[in-house]
C-alpha cells in the first residue's frame, strides 16, 4: 500500500502475503518487486523520482534508435519526422538525471555534511562497480576489434586508458571507450564540485537565503561563461535545478506546470536549440524539467501519479545500468539489421522494432543490475 511522508511526499511500503498463496501473475509481480524496488520496504522514499529516471531512460533509449535508425536510411514523413526529433529531444533525458542528482547529492550533503572522504567514497562506490562491469570487456573489444582506438606506444596508451578509467574523458574532448561515460564524468566532477562548495567552503553551514544567494551567482556566472565559452560543459546547468530544488524552490509550482515540465517542452527546446543556439535551448529545457520535478516532488497532478507506477519506478531503479548498456545492445542489433536490409529501413519496421529492441535493452540492463549494482552497490 503507499501512505505519505509528513511532508506530503509519497512513500512505499509493501505488505506481501505468502508466495504459496499467490496465483502465477502475482508471484511474478512479488518477485519484480523483490528484484527491483531498492530499499528495504519498511522505508520511506520519494516515489516520483523513480518514475522519473524510468521516464529519462525511455527518452535516452529513443535517442540511441533514433540514431541507429537514421544510419541505415529512413523515408521522409511521419517516421523520419519522429526520428529526427526524440534524436534532438530524447538526448536531454541525460539532463533530467541531472537535475536528479543535483537535488539529492546537494540536499544530502547539505542535510547531513559528512567527511569529505567519506561523501566520495560512498559515490566512488556507487558508480565504479557497474561501469567497471562495462568498462572492462569494451576495452578488450576495442583492442581485439577496433585498430587505431587505442593510441600507438605504451605511455599514450596508458595515459588514453587511464583518463577514459577515471572518467576525465567527458570532460577532455577525446574520443571515449564507453561513449556514454561521458555523463559519468559531469556527475563526477559535480560530486567533487559540490562536495567542496559545501564541505570544504562551509557553505552548508549558512542560512538557506545566504545558500540561494550563492547558488544565484554561481548560475549567474556559469550562465555567463557559456554564452562567452565555448568549453565550458553547458550541459551541466540542470544541476543547478536540483540544487534550488533541494532549497525548496519548487514549492509553489502548481500541479498543471508539470506538463509544461514535459509535453510543451518536446518541441519547445528542439525548436530553441536550432533556432536560437545551444545555451537559450539548454536554459529552456532546464526550466521545464524543473517545473516537472517540483510538481512531482510534491505529489500533485496526474504527472506526479503517472511516476508513481510501478513498472516505471522499477525501470528507474535500475536506470544506471541499463544506462550503461542499452546503447551496445541497440548499435548491435541494428549494424546486424543494417547486413539485412537493403535501401532505408521501412517505417512499419522502424516501429516495429521499438518493442522487442527495448525488451532486449531491458533484458541485459536487468543481468548487470541483479549481478553487480544492486548487490554490490546499492548493498
Amino acid at each position: 500500500m503507499i501512505r505519505r511522508r509528513s511532508n506530503g511526499w509519497p512513500a512505499v511500503r509493501l505488505m506481501r502475503a505468502p508466495a504459496s498463496s499467490l496465483s502465477p501473475v502475482a508471484r511474478t509481480t512479488d518477485w519484480l518487486c523483490r528484484t527491483f524496488e531498492l530499499q528495504d520496504p519498511a522505508h520511506a522514499r520519494l516515489l516520483p523520482m523513480e518514475g522519473l529516471r524510468g521516464m529519462a531512460v525511455i527518452l535516452v533509449f529513443l535517442q540511441h534508435y533514433c540514431v541507429q535508425a537514421e544510419l541505415i536510411g529512413l523515408p521522409p514523413g511521419v517516421t523520419g519526422s519522429f526520428a529526427a526529433l526524440f534524436h534532438s529531444y530524447g538526448n536531454f533525458g541525460v539532463e533530467l538525471f541531472f537535475v536528479l542528482s543535483g537535488y539529492l547529492i546537494y540536499g544530502a550533503l547539505v542535510r547531513r555534511a559528512p567527511p569529505f572522504i567519506v561523501f566520495m567514497r560512498r559515490r566512488i562506490v556507487r558508480i565504479y562497480p557497474a561501469f567497471l562491469a562495462v568498462f572492462c570487456p569494451v576495452l578488450l573489444a576495442t583492442f581485439m576489434f577496433i585498430p587505431g582506438r587505442i593510441p600507438d606506444g605504451a605511455i599514450p596508451a596508458i595515459r588514453y586508458i587511464a583518463a577514459n578509467l577515471f572518467l576525465v574523458a567527458g570532460i577532455v574532448p577525446m574520443v571515449r571507450i564507453v561513449d556514454v561515460a561521458w555523463s559519468l564524468s559531469y556527475e563526477m566532477f559535480f560530486y567533487i564540485a559540490t562536495g567542496f562548495l559545501i564541505l570544504g567552503l562551509c557553505v552548508g553551514r549558512l542560512q538557506r537565503t545566504a545558500r540561494l544567494v550563492v547558488l544565484a551567482l554561481l548560475w549567474a556566472t556559469f550562465l555567463i561563461g557559456s554564452l562567452t565559452q565555448e568549453w565550458l560543459p553547458l550541459r551541466m546547468m540542470p544541476f543547478f535545478a536540483g540544487m534550488a530544488l533541494a532549497e525548496g524552490m519548487g514549492g509553489r509550482v502548481p500541479g498543471w506546470a508539470g506538463w509544461a515540465g514535459w509535453a510543451p517542452a518536446l518541441g519547445l527546446a528542439v525548436l530553441s536549440t536550432h533556432r536560437v543556439g545551444p545555451v537559450v535551448g539548454e536554459l529552456i529545457q532546464t526550466i521545464c524539467f524543473f517545473l516537472l520535478c517540483a510538481v512531482c516532488f510534491r505529489s500533485v497532478g496526474r504527472v506526479s501519479q503517472l511516476m508513481c507506477w510501478a513498472p516505471l519506478r522499477w525501470l528507474g531503479n535500475m536506470s544506471y545500468s541499463y544506462y550503461l548498456v542499452h546503447g551496445f545492445i541497440v548499435r548491435l542489433s541494428m549494424t546486424a539489421l543494417a547486413q539485412v536490409v537493403t535501401g532505408a529501413l521501412p517505417p512499419v519496421a522502424f516501429w516495429l522494432l521499438i518493442v522487442p529492441l527495448f525488451a532486449a535493452t531491458l533484458a541485459g540492463s536487468a543481468l548487470l543490475f541483479v549481478g553487480v549494482e544492486k548487490p554490490v552497490s546499492l548493498r
